[in-house]
């Protein structure tokens, strides 16, 4: 069925494509052309490859230059292994829903949605000098999300709202998302370096492991093959090698889709070129083993979780349109959504519930509390493999109701 276009936009049809050691796989949006929004830099222009995606919803109706829309940035932070072209489809549905429910406001929104590979994880990069630690993971993530708001957006001369950052992260990535969260309100308080020229107003964080991973079903077995092997990362690197070399590309994917149990042939392409990466393998496993050893206690404070008590969260500033005018707004908690899934062999039952209860004490309080949810549809730990669409009809629900907040 053809979708009709907004009234007073030009329609074009738009395949965005990526290549892994496939044949290029497309990815259809379509996209309208509205007078010029927001300064973008032409070095960084919608796009998907093989390490970066990027994407821009157009507002549903015909925005005046004069009234610019201000930019909603969803920065999508990945799991391990920290391949970003394994969410392809995941985006595709995010962004289609992210438009769909954004037509039905009365205020229009624009939607950057980014993603990146991990550090280490690039299929068509330098080889990195050394393996990267989960803190230099953190590292990584703040150096591109601070450039990709630098390189897409500029601040406007008559007003003084600033560009608004919601991230998303998945697994490991929202271990990552949280310190961000931290080390961003940190730097909008010790300094004058305006954090950035943006705020980060929300987190949506899916599966999240940000407690006591080792304790995990999944956790506990890496734990002890690391106790046993401890050289488990080199090991495995070496006979994944072996077997890419020996195997033709036709046995290497059909044993990626045995053992994967027969998973859509974007993830066999994508899982082809982690296997036959030069370092991704044992950066993946290098990776793991750090975060068994440094995702433990909660190490952050209310206002990271997003709690925040019932004067602050009532003291924001807003304009006509419901813009966060506050002089104070990088220091109130940001909106935040955690989704659990039930029987996650990445984090242990009672870990969820201790986390849901804690945070759940915060309310009678009577200030604004995180949103803890624990799935009820069966949705497994590694979503974006099978279960792209329903979830990203969460998230994308998730993320409009945070810039309703």
């Amino acid at each position: 069925m053809r979708v009709p276009n907004p009234p007073g936009a030009l329609s074009r049809e738009t395949l965005f494509s990526f290549t892994l050691d496939r044949p290029t796989q497309y990815l259809p949006f379509r996209t309208y052309i509205y007078p010029p929004l927001i300064a973008m830099a032409p070095s960084l222009q919608p796009h998907v490859t093989s390490d970066s995606f990027f994407h821009t919803t157009s507002p549903p109706r015909p925005v005046s230059s004069n009234s610019p829309a201000t930019p909603v940035i969803v920065y999508f932070i990945s799991g391990n292994p920290g391949l970003i072209s394994y969410y392809y489809p995941f985006f595709t549905y995010l962004s289609a829903k992210l438009q769909s429910l954004s037509s039905k406001q009365k205020k229009d929104h624009q939607f950057h949605i980014y993603g990146h590979s991990l550090a280490g994880f690039e299929v068509h990069s330098p080889l990195p000098t050394h393996y990267h630690n989960v803190e230099d993971q953190i590292r990584f993530i703040q150096r591109k999300l601070d450039s990709f708001v630098q390189a897409t957006t500029q601040p406007s001369p008559t007003t003084n709202v600033r560009p608004r950052v919601i991230l998303m992260g998945h697994s490991v990535g929202t271990y990552i998302a949280m310190e961000v969260i931290r080390r961003h309100r940190e730097r909008s308080t010790s300094d004058h370096s305006n954090t950035g020229g943006f705020d980060i107003i929300g987190g949506v964080m899916l599966f999240p492991t940000v407690m006591d991973i080792a304790s995990s079903p999944s956790g506990k077995k890496l734990t002890t093959l690391l106790s046993i092997i401890p050289p488990l990362a080199l090991v495995v690197s070496v006979f994944a090698r072996i077997l890419t070399t020996l195997l033709p590309d036709f046995a290497l994917r059909t044993l990626i889709k045995l053992f994967m149990a027969d998973p859509p042939s974007q993830a066999i392409d994508t899982t082809c070129a982690f296997l036959k990466s030069k370092r991704g393998v044992r950066q993946a496993l290098h990776m793991a083993a750090d975060e068994m050893r440094i995702i433990t206690t909660d190490k952050w404070s209310d206002d990271v979780w997003g709690i925040a008590s019932s004067s602050s969260s009532s003291s924001r500033n807003r304009d006509g349109e419901g813009n966060d005018l506050s002089t104070t707004a990088a220091s109130l908690p940001a909106r935040m959504f955690f989704y659990f899934g039930r029987n996650d062999h990445w984090v242990a039952e009672k870990t969820r519930e201790e986390i849901i209860e804690a945070k759940s004490m915060a309310r009678g309080k009577g200030g604004k509390t995180p949103t803890m949810v624990v799935c009820e549809d069966g949705l497994p730990h590694a979503f974006c493999l099978r279960h792209s669409e329903v979830t990203a009809s969460k998230a994308a629900g998730m993320v409009m109701d945070i810039i309703a907040d």
